[in-house]
């Protein structure tokens, strides 16, 4: 029986290439319509962060990760890179997001592209990263926590809107309470991460202290719960319809109450 191909290099050469486009598209943004170098050097510099960070875990890993602790060290990678991410989108919709046009090439369409990337470094790093005894069960997380980064994005995508339809305004108080929760969505949907347990053959369960309890707590409130108000408002105020990812939310929402009375024991 021959043996299968090892596609592990093929995965980390893409996961790189997605990674340094999204980071130079990202930091092009910035420099084109602010002028100021410093971001530039910023970016190199947290790239770097990055770069030193993923191979200090590579080096203690030895390969993949296959207990608990050892996972807790790719999660880290993850929250390092959504760090980076999450300052790099709350300076570009403060400062920039505003001044995009769709006739340059730095348009609010490829704005929307890059940021997509992120959900899908979520899908496969941790296929990468994570023994093969856990990945169908990663793969299940990590699915669900990107789909709440493409709504953080889908978020954002109605700040944009602003941009190509003269008739549609948020207004500033609209506008920031948006950027601000979905900035602070991504954080807590990567630190949601963490609150499950990985046990032998490749099993995970849901660590029952307070720590799943504040995570689970954090992702209702500044995830589905403040993405359903939002939409509501946007849909009533603005005519934004949405109902596709209110649906989601409702769903999501209803999930999560249920998933903190199990890990509360309530």
């Amino acid at each position: 029986m021959s043996q299968r191909p090892d596609l592990a290099p093929f995965g980390w050469l893409l996961a790189s290439v997605m990674y340094f486009v999204q980071s130079w598209v990202l930091m092009k943004f910035l420099l084109e319509h602010t002028g100021n170098s410093l971001y530039y050097w910023t970016a190199i510099g947290l790239c770097l962060l990055l770069g030193f960070v993923v191979l200090a875990v590579a080096c203690d890993l030895k390969g993949c990760a296959r207990k608990d602790e050892e996972v807790s060290k790719v999660w880290a990678i993850w929250l390092t890179y959504i760090f980076i991410f999450t300052i790099s989108v709350a300076l570009i919709f403060s400062q920039v997001a505003e001044k995009l046009e769709q006739s340059h090439w730095l348009s609010p369409n490829v704005l929307k592209s890059v940021l997509c990337i992120t959900p899908a470094l979520l899908v496969l790093v941790p296929q990468l990263t994570i023994s093969r005894s856990h990945r169908k069960s990663v793969l299940s997380l990590s699915v669900f926590a990107a789909l709440n980064i493409f709504d953080g994005i889908e978020m954002l995508e109605i700040v944009l809107m602003q941009n190509e339809r003269k008739d549609f305004n948020l207004g500033d108080n609209l506008e920031i309470a948006i950027i601000v929760l979905v900035c602070l969505s991504f954080i807590v949907t990567s630190v949601g991460l963490t609150r499950n347990k990985f046990v032998s053959r490749g099993k995970i369960v849901l660590r029952d202290d307070e720590h799943a309890v504040c995570c689970t707590l954090l992702e209702i409130l500044f995830t589905n719960l403040s993405f359903l108000v939002l939409r509501i408002i946007v849909w009533v105020d603005c005519g934004y319809e949405a109902s596709i990812f209110i649906a989601k939310n409702l769903i999501s929402l209803g999930i999560g109450v249920v998933e903190f009375g199990i890990v509360g024991n309530c």
